[in-house]
This record gives C-alpha cells, sequence and structure tokens, in this order.
C-alpha cells in the first residue's frame, strides 16, 4: 500500500508464510485496532499462536491491552511477545520496557510468555524469535468435515485469473470446479483455480490460506466481512442472541438499548444490544450488566452478517476514546435467527401468612391491595423467606388477600413472596 511504504507501517492486513521444521507458519499481520479485532473473531478457531508486538521506544500502549483482552477472550493462551525497534534504544530502556511487559502479562493467560527483543533494521534476534514461535507449535486440528466457509478479507481482479478472493478457510474443503457462495451479497460463482502462497492447488481444505480465482462474480461487489461458502449451508442475519461475559476491566455499565459495536466472526457492525435472562420461561430484562456479569442478549443489527450458532462475538465501544479500553466483552452465538421475542421487567411483592391453615391452603396479605389486584396474582409462583414454594390458587375477601397452596407447612406471620412480570417494549 502506498500510504504504507509512505510511513514504514502497516495499515492493511498482510500476510506471508515461512516453513519451520516441517510446519507452514502462516503469518497474518492485522495491523490497528479494528483489523486485530476483524481477524481474531473471524479466525479464533484456526489461530493456533499469537505474537505481541510491542515497540521498545513506544512501549505498552492502551491497545497492548485490549489486544491481551481480545487474545484471551477467544481462548488463545500460546503467545510470544516480539519487543521491536530495539536499534532504536538503550540497553537501560529495553529493561525497562520488558518489565512493563511482564507487568501487564501476570495474571493474565499470557502470562510467561517469552519475550524476544527483535530489529527488523538489523535482523537482530529474529532467528530467537522463531525458535520461541517453534516452542509453543503443536500439530493443529482443523474442522476439514463439514460444508466450506472461509471469510473473504480480499476481493481484486487479475488479468488474465478474473476476480480472486483471498482468506483462510475455516471449515471444509474446496475444490477447482466446485460452485460456491458468496454470503449476504447472494452471488454463486464458479471455482477456477486455487493457490497457497504462488503454489497452484487442486483441493485447499480448513487452515489453509487461499487465493481463489472464481468465475460469475464481480470484485467490486465483495467487501471485507463476506463469507464464501458450499450454496445453501450459510446463515444471514439481522439479528441474533448471544451467550455474553462482560470484559472485567471495563469500567463502565450497560444498559437496554445500548448502541455497540458488535464484531460477528469477520465483520463489525453497529448493533441495538438488550441484556437478558430467562427465569420461568420469560425474557426477564437485565436493569444494567457490568465488570464480570454473564448473560444473554439480543442483538439488533444495523448491516446484515453471516452467523450461525457458535460464531464468536465481541462487544466494543468505538465510539468511546481510544485512551480508553473499549472492549466490553466476548461469548459466542446461541441463536442466529430468533424469532419474535418478548421481553418482561420482574417486580417482588412481599407478604405475610395470615391464617396458615384453611381447607384450601394459607391465606396471605399484604400482596395485594384490592380483590381485583389479587385476581392478577392467580397462578403465580410464590416463596417464604424459608424457600418454600407455592402457587397463589384462588383470591380471599374483598381486600385483596389470596390463598396459597405451599408444598410444605408454614407459619402465621411468615413472610411471603410473589414476583410479577410487566411486559416492556425495548
Amino acid at each position: 500500500h502506498p500510504q504504507a511504504q509512505e510511513r514504514g507501517i502497516s495499515i492493511d492486513l498482510g500476510f506471508t508464510s515461512f516453513h519451520l521444521d516441517g510446519y507452514l507458519v502462516t503469518l497474518v499481520d492485522a495491523p490497528g485496532h479494528a483489523e486485530l479485532i476483524r481477524s481474531v473473531v473471524a479466525g479464533a478457531n484456526i489461530i493456533d499462536a499469537a505474537i505481541l508486538v510491542v515497540a521498545a521506544d513506544e512501549g505498552p500502549k492502551i491497545q497492548t491491552g485490549e489486544h491481551i483482552i481480545i487474545l484471551q477472550s477467544f481462548g488463545i493462551s500460546k503467545a510470544v511477545v516480539a519487543l521491536s525497534k530495539i536499534d532504536l534504544v538503550f540497553p537501560t530502556r529495553l529493561k525497562k520496557v520488558k518489565n512493563q511487559i511482564r507487568n501487564i502479562l501476570r495474571g493474565t493467560s499470557l502470562e510467561g510468555a517469552p519475550i524476544i527483543p527483535v530489529s527488523a533494521v538489523t535482523g537482530e534476534g529474529i532467528e530467537e524469535l522463531k525458535d520461541a514461535i517453534k516452542s509453543i507449535l503443536s500439530p493443529p486440528e482443523r474442522e476439514v468435515e463439514g460444508p466450506f466457509k472461509m471469510p473473504i478479507d480480499h476481493a481484486f481482479r487479475i488479468k488474465g485469473a478474473g476476480t480472486v478472493i483471498t482468506g483462510t478457510i475455516h471449515r471444509g474443503r474446496v475444490s477447482i470446479g466446485d460452485e460456491i457462495e458468496i454470503m449476504p451479497i447472494k452471488q454463486t460463482a464458479k471455482v477456477r483455480s486455487i493457490q497457497t502462497f504462488r503454489e497452484s492447488r487442486e483441493e485447499a481444505k480448513a487452515g489453509d490460506r487461499v487465493g481463489i480465482s472464481v468465475t460469475g462474480t464481480e470484485p467490486e461487489k465483495i467487501y471485507r466481512g463476506c463469507y464464501a461458502g458450499t450454496p445453501g449451508t450459510l446463515k444471514v442475519t439481522n439479528k441474533l442472541v448471544g451467550w455474553i461475559q462482560m470484559n472485567r476491566l471495563f469500567k463502565y455499565t450497560l444498559r437496554p438499548g445500548v448502541q455497540v459495536h458488535l464484531t460477528v466472526g469477520m465483520p463489525t457492525v453497529p448493533a441495538t444490544m438488550i441484556p437478558f435472562k430467562t427465569s420461568e420461561g420469560r425474557n426477564l430484562l437485565l436493569a444494567e450488566v457490568k465488570s464480570g456479569d454473564t448473560f444473554e442478549a439480543l442483538f439488533r443489527l444495523g448491516e446484515s452478517v453471516v452467523a450461525d450458532e457458535g460464531t464468536p462475538l465481541l462487544v466494543s465501544r468505538l465510539d468511546l476514546p481510544p485512551t480508553t479500553l473499549r472492549i466490553a466483552g466476548s461469548g459466542k452465538v446461541t441463536d442466529a435467527s430468533p424469532g419474535e421475542m418478548g421481553f418482561f421487567t420482574e417486580k417482588t411483592k412481599k407478604g405475610r401468612v395470615k391464617t396458615p391453615k384453611h381447607p384450601k391452603g394459607s391465606i396471605v396479605v399484604g400482596l395485594a391491595e384490592t380483590k381485583i389486584g389479587a385476581e392478577r396474582l392467580l397462578n403465580m409462583v410464590a416463596t417464604t423467606e424459608r424457600g418454600i414454594p407455592g402457587k397463589v390458587v384462588s383470591t380471599f375477601g374483598g381486600k385483596g388477600a389470596v390463598i396459597i397452596r405451599f408444598e410444605k407447612p408454614v407459619s402465621e406471620g411468615e413472610v411471603v413472596f410473589v414476583k410479577k412480570f410487566k411486559p416492556r417494549k425495548v
């Protein structure tokens, strides 16, 4: 990229490979915050290890912490720290930054990762970095069975080859002559040729980094976030339910209807988040979620995405200043095509046992003020302070008393709770 050449830094995804003791190691250079998120979330199931790069002259930044959180969130614990640009600093500075890195990694899944000082200018430390990578690699397990699935990170035209799409295969296999589908743009194409780092292939499988020449579609229609797959197997949705765990270091609370950025596999899209829990067959709104909480959430997406059950999710607040940790939480899709969902708020009413023994049960007062209010409690579940369950079976009199049939004997004056559910539109 011309700007990358001019500035001397990576500004877009970059890919290269090298052989290391029988392994073909593919390096994915994910510069910056947004591209790292896309790469990790999209490729979580095929990433075997990470190289966390920290510049010796600048030291760890807030994004370094975010990168560690992203890796932890998706179970990527094998890592090496490349302490780069050591040709620009004195040994005392190098020692200081090493200590800073160790402190940041302490208590994380990356604690104990080797820190290798390197210089891209002089080549110092590169062989040691390769040795460190070799020490954490093991034969990978890939999902080679099942329908073909690949997130597309680039699409372009090559003279004589037509449209070329590139990506790393997540699942299944693809062969020359196969028909594939590109979603969510609903384009079908036919595989003309396959290459892996300029080597022609008849077939490629999960874990392979490939360029695929296809016919039947134009590169201008394809964008980063599209997926290629076996026709009819890729689900497209603008609404999904996910299980989420909040990042313990995120310092803000989130409430129903909050606007977030949701990374669903490869694409990051704006979304409205509605956190809830399921109780007694109802979806109960959570008033707020905060650091460390786990919950389910309905996400209404601003754009259609490809997703299925198990697709990794990352919840971010990218509207916050970059000096603030913006990763709110992570999780996975539990329902990629939910139907209409109703939500309720829960209100607990408190009463007391007036008459423990009645032919129908126990008479309880204080839960309602009128007979109409008491009628609204019929068939609701009740619980005493001691945890004895019961059910409201009828009203009693005209002043809001009810009769509750408890599963065990209760005492006069015992405190009773009944939960009321009120429908809520969000």
